[in-house]
């Protein structure tokens, strides 16, 4: 029994710290950091508190408004070509 919760456990811890599945792309093909960061803050809505580059993904960590004017914390995995969102996690 011991065996089969210690197994369930570690294949969950490996679930939590996966990241996002993303496509892998040219360096030529990618979206520039700029331009993405542009894109995040004017259409998404989100304010970035860390930017960085997580496998084939871009990734953020920051705050996104709700409607009732309040904010939570957001982790957000983005396609490298087109800015794209591939996974969102909430706080």
């Amino acid at each position: 029994m011991r065996q089969v919760f210690l197994g369930l456990f570690m294949l969950m811890s490996q679930a939590a710290l996966a990241g996002a599945d993303c496509a892998e792309y040219a360096e030529s093909e990618r979206m520039s950091v700029l331009d993405l960061q542009k894109k995040i803050v004017n259409e998404y809505g989100f304010a970035i508190k860390k930017f960085k580059v997580d496998d084939n993904c871009y990734e953020i960590y920051g705050w996104e408004s709700l409607a009732s004017g309040e904010e939570q914390r957001v982790e957000v995995y983005f396609d490298m070509a087109n800015g794209a969102i591939v996974k969102k996690e909430v706080d």
